[in-house]
């Protein structure tokens, strides 16, 4: 069967290394970010002058000596391997693609954006203040690592239930 919009099969261990490497780094820094032995800092003039005033008053990056900010984007890195991780790895091709294969993709993403919105909503329901700003940003992930769970476990179980329900017919 020939399928659009995938990618090449051969991307798919560089996106699970990816998710090897970036998962474990981002689960520490959301721990802990202080502790974290690497940082990527770039500093850059700001424009807004050096006092802190206005909207600007809860930057804690903004240097008040020299009117430059500094920003650690190390987090941001992290953050940005996961999805890239966890796309390669949900839309890369497998070597046998057929209609089973495409049929289990797009039950699992139908699955994803189901327990997306869920999640979603109990979230809405549960949590106020400035803790949902934080939902929201782990919100991102969860259709990705909903499809990428729910894809990967179906081929892993779907064969043995096929197995089975053949067994119960014979």
């Amino acid at each position: 069967m020939k399928t659009k919009n995938l990618l090449p099969n051969a991307w798919k261990p560089v996106g699970w290394a990816l998710l090897i490497i970036s998962v474990p780094f981002g689960l520490w820094l959301l721990v802990d970010d202080s502790a974290f032995p690497f940082n990527l800092v770039i500093q850059f003039p700001w424009p807004f002058g050096s006092e802190k005033s206005g909207a600007f008053q809860n930057i804690d990056m903004l240097d008040h000596k020299d009117g430059t900010i500094t920003l650690d984007l190390i987090d941001e890195l992290m953050a940005l391997a996961v999805i890239a991780g966890l796309m390669i790895v949900g839309f890369a091709r497998l070597k046998v693609e057929d209609e089973r294969i495409a049929q289990l993709r797009l039950e699992s993403l139908q699955w994803a954006i189901y327990g997306n919105t869920l999640v979603l909503v109990l979230c809405i329901l549960l949590v106020h203040g400035l803790s949902f700003i934080n939902v929201m940003i782990y919100n991102m992930f969860t259709p990705l690592l909903i499809f990428v769970l729910r894809f990967h476990w179906l081929l892993l179980v779907a064969p043995a239930l096929e197995a089975k329900r053949e067994r119960r017919v014979a």
